[in-house]
């Protein structure tokens, strides 16, 4: 049974994380770039659910703020990673996509972390080790070539690893439905590996798919793939206006939002008072990012 309440604080930190970065970075306080996962934030969160921290890795993709924090819910130290402040999690040297943290990875590669994935799932097969790993990818990545030669490893080697696909149906603006041929589920299971199906807005199937996607692997010691169909509420990346977008399939987009679906599981009173602590919280570990020297 889900706890909807620590579910809709993880999630809203994660947005109102999301908020702050894109404020920031409209005032020039910040450098770089940056990639938002504002509306697909639910998705790391139950994964997160169903992890053991010491036994479990967990790499990630460049779109990888949600999954940092839903890993470990820590923003004043992924503020400083983007920031370049020596309080980061790697000092400050990675940003805002190359980031490690106790069994967490993740680079800006697209797709590049998933072969990554599936060596430790080699190593924790021949050491005879305990843990699986999860592997984020998302629907952009899944046509690169070495993204499809690991699936058919991972097949062929029957190793521990669990792919979860954030498919947001758009590869930066291109929708997927226009370079992507067959569907994701046709072609992971013609490699023999186990498929789920799961819709963000639909929070209660998420969870039930991702737990027995995670029970699968870890019985079964073989791999197993999670498609989660989302959808992206801000653009690909800070200087991306979703021009491509309809303002129709914005308004459904947002009709749809996983955080309303969570909201309706609590008292409106309980939501305000969780908004603002976390508000709060937010601008509170800016500051001190802001404040932290650097490496």
């Amino acid at each position: 049974m889900l706890d909807y309440k620590e579910c809709f604080k993880q999630c809203y930190t994660i947005r109102a994380f999301e908020k702050k970065i894109e404020e920031e970075f409209g005032k020039g306080n910040m450098r770089g770039t940056t990639h938002g996962c504002i509306g697909q934030e639910v998705i790391p969160v139950i994964v997160m659910n169903y992890i053991n921290q010491e036994t479990d890795y967990i790499v990630g993709t460049h779109r990888c703020h949600g999954q940092v924090l839903a890993y470990d819910m820590d923003p004043y130290r992924l503020f400083c990673e983007m920031m370049g402040r020596r309080d980061g999690f790697v000092n400050g040297m990675g940003g805002s996509q190359h980031i490690k943290n106790r069994k967490f990875l993740t680079n800006g590669i697209t797709g590049g972390m998933v072969v990554v994935g599936n060596g430790i799932a080699m190593s924790i097969k021949k050491n005879h080790k305990q843990g699986i790993v999860v592997s984020f990818l998302g629907d952009g990545g899944f046509n690169e070539g070495f993204v499809q030669e690991t699936f058919n490893l991972a097949s062929h080697y029957e190793l521990p690893i669990l792919f979860v696909c954030e498919n947001n149906h758009y590869a930066m603006s291109t929708p997927t439905e226009k370079f992507s041929a067959g569907t994701f589920k046709r072609r992971i299971q013609a490699l023999d590996i186990k498929y789920y199906q799961a819709y963000s807005g639909d929070v209660e199937q998420l969870d039930e798919m991702i737990g027995l996607g995670t029970a699968f692997v870890r019985n079964e010691q073989k791999p197993a793939f999670i498609e989660v169909s989302t959808a992206r509420l801000c653009g690909h990346s800070k200087s991306d206006k979703m021009e491509y977008m309809s303002s129709s399939e914005k308004n459904h987009n947002a009709k749809k939002d996983p955080l309303k679906f969570i909201s309706g599981k609590l008292m409106e009173d309980e939501i305000e008072e969780l908004k603002c602590h976390i508000n709060e919280t937010i601008k509170d570990a800016y500051v001190r990012a802001d404040k932290c020297p650097e490496m």
